[in-house]
């Protein structure tokens, strides 16, 4: 499918920004193979037939597609005469198909410390897809092209930040649409569940009679989905309130521990640490305090 993937934590470098309109239909998308730059266009209005390798697409109004580097994508049929679209070049600088395994962006995750290990994910983008709402989305696009235009001394870092806002709206709505599935219902149902009482021990039983549904199975969905078991998520929730009464209270480390339901100060140390990456005792020295 030749998937447009990017490091969470980098920007897209922007090669160049546009906007066509091809009023009588005499054009077609180039015959190229550009080695290091990707290609994102949306059509405004028309259509747009492009291959990619042996893939075909017909692009309509309101509709992207994004075209991986180094492959070769060329035009068909001619463009519908009133054709309008915008188009963005962009590099990448890193070779992630060539990485070890990257796991995608935890976009389940809920804590309130961001390690990071978040950074060091990757963000898969829908290779073709429609823009809601359109009017907002044909604003975005309009301010990126009107920033790569400006005269502004920092627009090129400001029109990387643009385009990555942009491409994030489009990651997120496509997180949406997957979630509808049958399986992102059920893990939405377990964190819901897991979010009714945070301070409540739920037990294998209690996750299994609720969704009524084996807890192995659970379990297998609700890493796979999540990138963690449920337990891990559990302590996650725990931890967040442990930071919440270590911020807003004067409660040592052993008072929040038995107030959490913790077994014992040491291992409330050892989740503590291993959620957010430093002990409470350091975490207190780095804080303020209300």
């Amino acid at each position: 499918m030749y998937e447009i993937k990017l490091h969470s934590n980098r920007l897209p470098m922007i090669h160049e920004i546009g906007h066509m309109t091809d009023i009588e239909g005499v054009y077609r998308h180039p015959d190229r193979n550009m080695d290091k730059v990707n290609v994102f266009f949306y059509v405004k209005q028309g259509a747009i037939h492009v291959f990619e390798d042996e893939n075909e697409y017909r692009i309509q109004a309101g509709e992207y597609l994004f075209l991986k580097k180094n492959t070769p994508h060329w035009g068909a049929d001619f463009y519908k005469p009133g054709t309008e679209w915008y188009y963005i070049h962009f590099y990448d600088d890193h070779p992630l198909d060539q990485a070890e395994e990257i796991q995608e962006f935890p976009h389940f995750n809920n804590s309130t410390v961001i390690l990071d290990s978040v950074y060091s994910t990757q963000l898969t983008f829908p290779k073709s897809g429609s823009l809601s709402p359109k009017d907002y989305a044909e604003r975005q696009l309009a301010n990126i092209l009107k920033a790569f235009e400006s005269s502004y001394v920092f627009r090129t870092l400001q029109v990387c930040s643009l385009t990555y806002q942009f491409f994030i709206d489009l990651y997120s709505n496509s997180i949406s649409e997957r979630e509808r599935s049958r399986s992102s219902r059920i893990i939405r149902q377990i964190i819901e569940l897991l979010h009714q009482d945070k301070n409540k021990k739920l037990a294998s039983k209690d996750i299994e009679n609720a969704l009524g549904m084996n807890y192995a199975y659970l379990s297998t969905l609700f890493r796979k989905q999540t990138g963690k078991s449920i337990t891990a998520y559990k302590n996650e929730l725990l931890i967040e309130q442990a930071i919440d009464i270590f911020k807003k209270s004067n409660k040592n480390i052993t008072e929040v521990s038995n107030k959490l339901g913790f077994s014992n100060p040491y291992y409330f140390s050892r989740v503590f640490k291993r959620v957010t990456g430093v002990s409470p005792s350091v975490y207190l020295s780095q804080i303020y305090r209300n």
